[in-house]
């Protein structure tokens, strides 16, 4: 009997470790990146930001939503040494340091794919949601309610995806911050003309990889209920793979959080949502959009993607991470 064939909206290095789990639970998984990240043509604002992080005047947060954005920062970076410079700002040296003798500057990130991509470069991270890796989930737990209580105000750097939405930043501002907001990357149809990659990303070495499809090959399948399910990853690879199509009756659709569910909803397609971004998540919802029984391990700490959760598979509250 042939396995039931699940198409993972991402390429196949960052869709490895879902497609593990896949194979695991009797599926066969395969890839269809559609989208890739690019750098912007005029990246000076973003060096601007790195430079202001990595030497701040001031009481500042340096707010990461990505792996992604941590690769821009990477390629725009003076120095292969660009990490340990902004991790030193993190510490209450002589030279970066408040009034009050802390830090000047705190990082924060939305999900732990984020702060291994940070760990890769040696920057530490302050504050990361124990709940939702989401923009929503950052703000429910953000640490500070009254920043620049002391006189001095507090600056948040938030580079980001063009196609990002202002949550994070409408946020911040209402609760005081003066807030910077960078386009740190594009995100165009494959091929990029200047691709990113986050820290770690490639093929050749990683054997558990699936197999690649192109956006029309991944479009006709869609088409013609080839795929028993499809892994939606983000708005932008819904709009890009359901774009003039009408994907197959049969097919189950799993959305990674609320905002890409949003996305398919909008495209006439009803997706159930995981409860985490993780690739353990992930699989747990496809075994239930299948109806195959869930047979995974507990689910582990590996956060790839921001999104949020919904009631129906939303998993109990964990304590908040401030470092």
């Amino acid at each position: 009997m042939t396995a039931a064939r699940v198409l993972i909206t991402r390429d196949p290095a960052s869709a490895s470790a879902l497609a593990v789990l896949l194979r695991e639970r009797g599926y066969e998984p395969c890839a269809s990146p559609l989208l890739e990240a690019q750098l912007p043509s005029d990246v000076e604002s973003l060096r601007e930001l790195l430079a202001e992080a990595t030497g701040p005047s001031g009481p500042t947060w340096l707010c990461v939503t990505s792996a992604t954005t941590v690769a821009a920062l990477a390629a725009v970076a003076p120095t292969p040494q660009w990490g340990a410079a902004l991790d030193a700002a993190r510490r209450p040296s002589a030279r970066h340091r408040t009034e009050a003798g802390g830090p000047a500057l705190r990082v924060a990130a939305v999900g732990e794919a984020t702060v291994r991509a940070l760990r890769e470069y040696g920057v530490g991270v302050d504050f990361v949601p124990a709940r939702v890796s989401s923009a929503a989930g950052m703000l429910a737990e953000w640490p500070e309610e009254h920043p620049g209580a002391s006189g001095a105000p507090v600056r948040a750097l938030v580079p980001v995806s063009a196609l990002a939405s202002d949550a994070l930043v409408s946020g911040l501002r209402e609760r005081g911050y003066d807030v910077v907001r960078i386009t740190a990357y594009d995100t165009v149809p494959v091929p990029a003309d200047r691709p990113l990659r986050a820290p770690g990303a490639g093929t050749a070495t990683i054997p558990e990889a699936p197999e690649e499809w192109g956006a029309d090959a991944a479009r006709a399948a869609c088409a013609s209920g080839e795929l028993a399910a499809v892994v939606v990853t983000a708005p932008s690879r819904a709009d890009a793979l359901l774009e003039g199509m009408t994907p197959a009756a049969a097919t189950a659709w799993i959305a990674i959080g609320e905002p890409t569910a949003r996305a398919l909803r909008a495209r006439g397609v009803d997706p159930m949502t995981s409860a985490q971004p993780t690739p353990a998540a992930l699989a747990d919802a496809v075994s239930r959009a299948l109806g195959e029984p869930d047979t995974s391990a507990p689910e582990r700490d590996d956060h790839t993607e921001p999104a949020t959760t919904t009631p129906a598979t939303t998993r109990p509250a964990t304590t908040q991470r401030f470092r």
